[in-house]
């Protein structure tokens, strides 16, 4: 009975951890606003697909931030391409 309390307890464990690992990278990914450099700052861009889309093309095309509230100047690559605004 004690081997098979301890078997479902690591396998409910093991269960949680990756399931909270696999939220933080989808969080990660789709709920960041998305930034463009401009005059030596960063500039929301707005929706993907909606505001602009990015071109397959070598280079970043959007940064977010890891962490706004502790590193609120820290901007890391996000999308890859070239930026193009939905208007082109």
């Amino acid at each position: 009975m004690k081997r098979i309390k301890l078997v479902l307890n690591i396998t409910a464990i093991t269960i949680a951890i990756a399931g909270a690992i696999a939220t933080s990278f989808y969080m990660q990914d789709n709920d960041q606003p998305q930034y463009i450099p401009v005059n030596n700052a960063f500039a929301p861009v707005g929706d993907f697909g909606t505001d602009y889309n990015c071109h397959d093309t070598p280079g970043v095309c959007t940064y977010y931030q890891p962490d706004p509230v502790a590193r609120p100047k820290e901007y890391s690559p996000h999308r890859i391409g070239k930026y193009v605004p939905a208007d082109q």
